[in-house]
Order: structure tokens, then sequence, then C-alpha cells
């Protein structure tokens, strides 16, 4: 199929002209995906992941060179965010084990806990700054990346950060005791008796 017809059909709508795409650079982006997550199943969710984001934006495309690079760039990022979700999985996976101790229940109970209180009060926080905080934080991106998908300057995000960051430490303020209050006197030796 030639290039301008191709990009004709797909920016209005055309799924033979999707198909085209797909046939061209499916392969290779699945080969490229495959080198970064290690996992072929998980190459094939990332790269039809791609296809769908590339879908739902057809008519900002002109040329297949822009195509492409879109798709190799949504690939990259998501096999990214995968292998990071991966590491975080894997760090935590002693706590998901059954037969938990004691002191460990105690301990997830109190996280659950703050981690409730922590929630809350992302959710109050300004919706600029909410943003932010959760792409830098929740989904690791770095400040020029969050400026990216935000369309907004990167002194626009360090400026949200800091402001939710503030914001946050204002409305944690009295867990500060309650978590000083447990490690000093929640020990498992502690003279109190605690435990």
């Amino acid at each position: 199929m030639e290039e301008l017809h191709c990009m004709a059909g797909f920016n209005a709508g055309n799924e033979k002209a999707l198909q085209h795409i797909f046939d061209l650079f499916y392969e290779r982006l699945r080969f490229f995906a495959r080198g970064i997550t290690q996992n072929d199943i998980q190459a094939e969710d990332v790269v039809q992941e791609a296809f769908i984001q590339l879908w739902s934006k057809k008519e900002g495309f002109n040329s297949l060179r822009a195509v492409k690079a879109f798709l190799y760039l949504a690939v990259k990022n998501s096999s990214r965010n995968l292998l990071k979700h991966d590491k975080v999985v894997a760090r935590h996976a002693p706590f998901l084990q059954s037969g938990l101790a004691g002191e460990t229940v105690l301990h997830r109970m109190i996280e659950a806990e703050v981690l409730a209180d922590v929630r809350a009060a992302l959710d109050r926080l300004p919706e600029g700054c909410r943003e932010v905080i959760h792409l830098c934080y929740f989904e690791g991106l770095r400040n020029h990346e969050a400026a990216r998908r935000l369309e907004v300057s990167i002194n626009t995000i360090k400026t949200q950060k800091l402001r939710g960051l503030r914001m946050l430490r204002l409305g944690l303020r009295h867990f500060l005791f309650f978590c000083l209050w447990g490690v000093l006197f929640c020990h498992p030796f502690c003279p109190f008796g605690c435990f």
C-alpha cells in the first residue's frame, strides 16, 4: 500500500490501513519489547497496547515515519514501566506470603491505616499537584517526562511537586508522632509489654 494512501486511510479510521501498519511494524516492535522485558507475553501485551494508543490518536500522524517513532516510544515507555512494576512486586513478595508472624500482621495493619490516610491526603490535593505527584512518585516518571505527558513546562512540574509535597507534609503531620511512638514503644523487646 502506498504511504500517502495508507496515511489518508489511517487518519480517516480505515481498519485496512491500520492492519497494513500493524503488519509493517508488529514483529520488530515485539522483538524490541522482548529485549527490554525478557518476556514474550509481556512483550506482546506492550506492543498491542501501543497499537491501541496509536489508533486512539490516528488523526495526528502524517507519515509512516511519525507512526514508527510513536510506536517505538510507546513500547519503550510501557516496557520500562512494566519493569519498574515487576521490581516493586518482587520487593514486596515476601509480605504477600501466607503465615505472617504476629509482629508482621501488626505492621501490615498499621501500614494499611497509614496508606489509607496518605491516599485521603493525596485526594485532598489540588488537581495539578495530585497529577504531578502521581506521575512522578507512583508511575516513576522524571520531571521532563511528566512535563511532556501533561504538556506543561518542567518548572511547572517542579513547582507543583514542591507544593504538593509541602501540603502532604502538613496534612500528615500527626503521623510523625504516631510513627515515632510505634518505633520507640512497640518494639518486641519493649519494657512496656506492647507485644
